[in-house]
């Protein structure tokens, strides 16, 4: 059904909502810190593991997320002066100042896989994930490659301003359904012609971006929509996982085909119940998610570096005390060295992001008072990376 015309947008601030975000950085990082738990030989092997390694479903939370957002924050500045400056500039003070300094520890500072002239370029400017159609290397350093999301959301920005502002918005929903089914069309048509890095490309994932703006402009679903959303995705994913034997998305086209649908109704799902008063509403507005949320920003450009050295340190440890890796790999359960590493991990992480976001990204942020409004906490809108 059409949008309501005397509906209002999305609310500015949905407490709850930083619970997602955290839930969604959670996930990825744990499924990073599985990856690198390698100190055990036999952490593979176990049932949470390969669940854990399904964490890359919270890129796509991410993204309904950050659609749900801009749209609303869009539609709420449609009629006010300088809307194109205030919505750019303050996206550049939340993205660009944590960016640029990472990307130039990765590209200039740290040791690290090399990179050619016009592969800084794609970084630099955005266009990364993009550059890998053309034949750059997709996974040269995975502290770069998960860069990817920022750049499909970039994109995003770039253009999505002026389709809100150009159009009514009663037509609004009716063209994210129909991006949302381009999309998956065409992430399905180019899977089929072995353009395996469809995964990555920002037309193929306008679902999940298109779903979150319809969130914006209709009415919440109702709570038994949302449970149901959050059921087949679950299920969705572990099948396809199951079925295609392997839980991780790249170089598995069954899985891009078919768990990224799964990924995004669970994505659906779950900011739908976020935005009730059930279960997933009361533990999204607990504060350790919430905290999570606010500093995802940082935990996703770094968390890589962070779980990299983790890893290493305990490797290193392990191989310098014969007693230490004995204890590690004869006498603990493969199940309490992977809880411990990614416990460890998230504790870490969430350290250099509260670092960060108090030494360094807030006095961006606060100089968006000059830029229509009060500079934002941690209900402004999250870039995917924020994963």
């Amino acid at each position: 059904m059409p949008a309501d015309p005397r509906a209002t947008a999305a609310p500015a601030r949905i407490e709850a909502l930083d619970g997602v975000r955290g839930l969604a950085i959670v996930a990825v990082v744990a499924m990073h810190a599985t990856l690198f738990t390698t100190v055990h030989p036999r952490v593979p092997a176990e049932p949470l593991a390969q669940a854990l390694q399904l964490g890359w479903s919270g890129v796509d939370l991410f993204f309904v997320l950050s659609g749900f957002l801009i749209t609303g924050i869009l539609l709420r500045q449609k009629d006010r002066p300088h809307y194109f400056r205030d919505f750019y500039a303050r996206r550049a003070l939340r993205i660009f100042p944590l960016y640029y300094a990472v990307l130039a520890l990765l590209l200039f500072v740290l040791q690290r896989p090399p990179t050619s002239g016009a592969e800084k370029a794609s970084y630099l400017l955005y266009y990364q994930n993009l550059a890998w159609l053309c034949g750059h290397d997709v996974h040269p350093d995975l502290a770069r490659t998960i860069t990817w999301s920022l750049a499909v959301e970039e994109q995003f920005y770039l253009l999505w301003p002026a389709v809100v502002w150009l159009l009514p918005r009663r037509r609004l929903p009716w063209l994210c359904l129909g991006l949302a089914a381009a999309a998956i069309a065409l992430r399905a048509a180019l899977l089929a012609r072995g353009v395996d890095t469809a995964y990555f490309l920002t037309p193929c994932r306008l679902d999940a971006l298109a779903a979150g703006a319809c969130l914006a402009v209709w009415p919440s679903p109702p709570a038994w929509i949302g449970r149901a959303a959050v059921l087949v995705g679950i299920a969705g994913l572990a099948a396809t996982a199951w079925a295609t034997g392997s839980p991780l998305p790249q170089d598995n086209p069954g899985l891009q085909l078919w768990g990224l649908a799964a990924a995004l109704l669970l994505a659906v799902g779950l900011l739908t119940l976020a935005r009730g008063e059930g279960v997933v509403a009361r533990v999204c507005r607990g504060r350790c998610l919430r905290s999570f949320g606010q500093f995802s920003y940082c935990i996703y450009l770094v968390h890589i570096l962070v779980v990299e050295w983790l890893a290493a340190r305990l490797v290193a440890a392990a191989e310098a005390s014969p007693a230490l890796r004995e204890w590690l790999v004869e006498r603990s359960p493969p199940l309490l060295v992977l809880l411990a590493f990614v416990a460890t991990s998230l504790a870490a992480v969430w350290v250099v992001g509260w670092a960060s976001w108090h030494l360094y990204e807030r006095h961006f942020l606060a100089l968006k008072r000059h830029f229509g409004g009060a500079a934002a906490g941690p209900a402004e809108p999250p870039t995917a990376a924020r994963r």
